[in-house]
């Protein structure tokens, strides 16, 4: 729409969803965007995205969400005003006991719990520094490069596994996670067999 991001100034990479919101690739702010239709056509000539960006998109979006980098329009107007209803509330799990009981909602909107938690809940909700979302972004960065060719790992899962490596669990309570026992304990070993090895080859390339 030709205006910088009122976040971090940037003016030139955004995702335009073509929704009527374009995403700052900077620090996940979002500003106004056409409403259009973005799926044209793409000769065979062409290359085309490779996996690993589109997995790095799509983690760090969920990675400005748990920071509150984001519009309040990405929360749909029913749920606020369903939320608005019963606060404020105590604490996150209550909030989204709330939402769960709501059975009429059709977008919860659950990957912006910190934001409506950070209007309608008494606490305090914590967030990241710049240095914290780049220290994020490396280590999910070593999970992309392991599982290149692999399927990938629940990203809700990722993001509770790397803010707790990075020292930021207080951040935990406040997103929507995993509650299947047996996909977390899958998730779990395979993200802490990925760092392991990783931290073994860096040894080992410090011992040549």
């Amino acid at each position: 729409m030709g205006h910088d991001c009122l976040g971090c100034g940037n003016a030139e990479r955004f995702l335009e969803g073509g929704f009527g919101l374009d995403i700052c690739m900077v620090c996940g702010l979002c500003k106004q965007g056409a409403i259009t239709e973005l799926q044209q056509y793409i000769s065979s000539d062409r290359t085309m995205a490779s996996c690993t960006y589109t997995r790095k998109k799509r983690f760090r979006k969920y990675l400005m969400r748990a920071n509150r980098n984001q519009s309040a329009n990405t929360v749909a107007p029913e749920t606020w005003e369903h939320l608005m209803k019963f606060a404020p509330f105590a604490s996150p799990g209550e909030l989204h006991r709330c939402l769960k009981a709501a059975k009429h909602l059709k977008r919860k909107c659950y990957d912006s719990m910190p934001l409506m938690c950070a209007h309608l809940c008494i606490c305090k909700v914590p967030s990241l520094t710049q240095s914290e979302i780049a220290h994020a972004m490396d280590q999910f960065n070593i999970i992309d490069r392991t599982l290149r060719q692999q399927p990938m790992v629940s990203y809700l899962f990722c993001l509770e596994f790397i803010l707790k490596r990075i020292g930021r669990g207080d951040m935990v309570p406040y997103i929507n996670r995993i509650k299947c026992s047996k996909r977390r304990h899958k998730y779990n070993e395979r993200l802490r067999l990925i760092f392991a090895n990783s931290s073994r080859n860096v040894a080992h390339m410090l011992t040549q």
